[in-house]
């Protein structure tokens, strides 16, 4: 018999599973806990709605059957008055009444916000991590939406960057920069606009996550369509920063968006050569207990090695430097040894479970080798962020180095070359882990696919969608790094990191990755 009551809110998986669904929003545990993409909920009005065909039909064929019966026991009991009278009952006509017509309701389209949502959330913010790998701010949506007021700014902010990867994904777009992003993008940018000028709203987590979400659609946005990354969203996360004060920013969230706007004010200087801005409203600590772990701690080698890096670019390389400037370069020289030093240590100290497992070509698996291997070996790690954060201390080492490099001329060069290329090479054996043996465009739940792993040991499912989520796209800086420097790489690395680079374009449709 038909449901007729409240029908129910659960996600297609768990219906389809006959599981009972928690119908947490906007993706249900159930689906997280078994590593599935949830596909959301219906909208509101949808779910009332979407089964009153059936329901109108169970409700007419009852009343066929009450009536039917009511009209035999009234023929077994010789009751003949109404035929008797040559006049028809109205409820023996089958079409006279409207009761017992076939009501059929227009079905109500499924919203694509839902499932631009429930993909991005599931796939993006709830999906497996380590969290001592976070200095994001993706991790706090969920207490973003759950804990503080509706906010029609980060609502919008956070529907451009859903539609961006939900189109970038969906087989029949295939376009991070579909109409949908468009329009929201539009419309975030307008209720931003508008936000700006109440100072109120200027000090408030929600703007400023805003401001971070908006700043993450134009990394991907640059990554997927090869153009170069604009710098007003980060600049304007920094602003927002320096006139709240760090100080001010004592509550949990508050510390860790922080953290997430100091990580890409480092990022963007790193890229640049660019000197860090180092107002004490952005980088004094509002407390002593501020979440840092060991990708935190990377990023204050980032700051000073950014800033090295700025110097360096000022005043010109040793070879065409006036002999006024000989000191400055020596102290460059010199704050780049110690920076060595300090990158040395930090890979000491991380987490044993975070050091690289080393598989040797002989156990890869050839359709791995031929999607591309370069070198003896590949590496594995226990989670696609560790890997992600390995290769960043990578890029920054190499940037150092590259200093190291080119300010000496003895077997200190030497050493410093050789020293960047076996970076480089473990860049490259961060490839299979992360693309496994994928060559074109494929499904994101897609499960068909070989990733290396440790002899004996099956690769965990949850692999399968943080290096579908994140494996090409985390590795578009680091490649790109390898060429930066292609004065100091082999000739090998170079071939082979402009093959990667366009294996990665076809993996997520990327244009111009010449």
């Amino acid at each position: 018999m038909p449901h007729t009551g409240k029908p129910s809110g659960a996600c297609q998986i768990c219906k389809q599973r006959h599981v009972k669904c928690d119908e947490t929003r906007p993706a249900c545990l159930k689906c997280i806990g078994i590593q599935r993409i949830c596909p959301g909920y219906t909208e509101g009005l949808d779910l009332v709605l979407r089964d009153q065909n059936q329901i109108a039909k169970a409700g007419s064929e009852r009343r066929h059957k009450a009536h039917a019966k009511k009209k035999n026991q009234t023929h077994l009991n010789g009751s003949s008055s109404d035929s008797s009278s040559g006049f028809s009952s109205r409820s023996d006509s089958p079409t006279s009444s409207s009761d017992d017509e076939l009501i059929i309701y227009s079905s109500i389209a499924e919203s694509r916000d839902s499932y631009a949502h429930a993909f991005f959330v599931s796939a993006y913010v709830l999906g497996p991590r380590d969290t001592r790998t976070d200095h994001g701010f993706l991790e706090l949506l969920p207490y973003l939406f759950d804990k503080l007021p509706f906010d029609p700014v980060l609502s919008s902010s956070l529907a451009v960057l859903c539609h961006c990867y939900f189109g970038a994904w969906h087989p029949p777009i295939r376009n991070a920069e579909n109409f949908e992003v468009r329009q929201t993008y539009s419309k975030a940018l307008s209720g931003l606009r508008h936000a700006l000028k109440d100072p109120r709203h200027c000090v408030t987590d929600e703007l400023l996550m805003s401001v971070c979400l908006l700043n993450f659609f134009e990394f991907t946005t640059s990554a997927l369509t090869s153009r170069p990354r604009g710098d007003q969203h980060i600049d304007g996360a920094t602003a927002l920063v320096k006139q709240r004060g760090s100080k001010r920013m004592t509550s949990d969230l508050s510390k860790r968006l922080l953290i997430a706007v100091r990580h890409d004010m480092i990022g963007k200087a790193l890229a640049r050569s660019l000197p860090i801005d180092d107002a004490p409203e952005i980088w004094d600590d509002p407390s002593e207990d501020m979440p840092y772990n060991p990708a935190t701690s990377l990023d204050f080698i980032g700051r000073d090695t950014a800033n090295l890096l700025a110097r360096a670019a000022e005043h010109g390389l040793p070879s065409n430097a006036d002999s006024s400037d000989r000191e400055i370069h020596t102290n460059i020289f010199l704050e780049a040894k110690a920076l060595d030093a300090r990158y040395a240590q930090w890979a000491e100290q991380v987490p044993t479970e975070w050091l690289p497992f080393s598989v040797p070509r002989e156990l890869i698996p050839q359709e791995i080798i031929d999607a591309g291997v370069n070198g003896d070996y590949c590496h594995i790690y226990s989670h696609t962020s560790v890997c992600s954060t390995w290769d960043t201390w990578r890029v920054q080492h190499i940037r150092v180095l590259s200093l190291i490099a080119d300010y000496e001329e003895t077997e200190a060069k030497n050493d410093a070359v050789l020293r960047i290329q076996r970076l480089a090479d473990d860049i490259h054996a961060s490839l299979p882990f992360m693309l496994g043996n994928k060559v074109k465009a494929s499904e994101m739940h897609d499960m068909d696919f070989v990733y290396p792993s440790i002899l004996g040991q099956s690769v965990p499912a949850s692999h399968y969608q943080s290096a579908a989520a994140y494996g090409g796209l985390t590795l578009w800086v680091p490649m790109r790094a390898i060429l930066d420097f292609a004065r100091y790489m082999r000739g090998d690395q170079i071939l082979f990191t402009i093959q990667q680079f366009q294996r990665i374009g076809r993996l997520y449709d990327v244009r111009n990755t010449q």
